[in-house]
């Protein structure tokens, strides 16, 4: 299923691509698995049941989303911590809990972005959510100088869609720790990546370093005799 978002080239579109899947599909992919079961205990009670709770969380978390979306840029995360504590067990916690560690972010508060992501990296259980979720964690635990960390938290995205901002964010580590041969190589990896869709901020940082380097090359030495 990771197809649904490869067509897209934002996070924030793939997040709104798996929010349409699920709408659509959501319901038919609960009644399939548990088809297999109809014939112990009662397919029409269950059906019932499942269909019901997931569109009682489906509103929810709209009504919710409304809500918050209405505060505009006092926006207050009370209401979204409680839907996520309220649904733990649903889809839409995820998506709730993406948005709680995006708004942290915006406010610097890496430390709680980290612990948001860090608990959807052990529960979410929606395979096409992962390399997004890991790819975010990333992204904090270099603004909180957790470099190694991060570099190993990008070693668990493989999915092709998000290998360019993986590598991207690989050498923005190794920028970071001045380590400019790895962080080139990194940039490159992350172009080659990119199917000719490259990110203007990624050429811009692949660049630099090559102008450095080039200067670096043609710089005169001192003769100090």
């Amino acid at each position: 299923m990771v197809d649904i978002i490869e067509g897209y080239e934002t996070e924030e579109q793939q997040v709104d691509a798996i929010k349409q899947w699920w709408k659509d599909n959501g319901n038919t992919l609960v009644i399939g698995a548990v088809v297999g079961l109809a014939g112990l205990w009662g397919w029409r009670f269950y059906n019932d049941s499942v269909v019901e709770g997931q569109e009682k969380a489906s509103q929810a978390y709209s009504d919710m989303l409304v809500q918050f979306e209405a505060q505009g840029a006092d926006a207050d995360t009370t209401n979204v911590q409680a839907f996520i504590d309220g649904n733990s067990s649903s889809n839409y916690a995820v998506l709730a809990s993406l948005l709680l560690a995006k708004e942290a972010v915006a406010k610097q508060d890496f430390e709680l972005a980290k612990t948001q992501l860090t608990q959807l990296q052990d529960q979410n259980k929606y395979a096409p959510l992962n390399p997004l979720i890991n790819l975010r964690l990333a992204r904090v635990e270099v603004e909180l100088g957790e470099y190694a960390q991060a570099l190993t938290t990008l070693t668990m995205i493989t999915e092709e869609g998000f290998i360019a901002k993986a590598e991207q964010v690989k050498g923005t580590v190794y920028l970071k720790q001045g380590d400019t041969n790895n962080a080139r190589v990194a940039f490159q990896s992350a172009i080659d990546a990119s199917n000719g869709r490259i990110d203007p901020i990624l050429q811009l940082q692949f660049d630099d370093l090559a102008l450095a380097a080039q200067n670096e090359a043609t710089e005169p030495v001192l003769d100090v005799n």
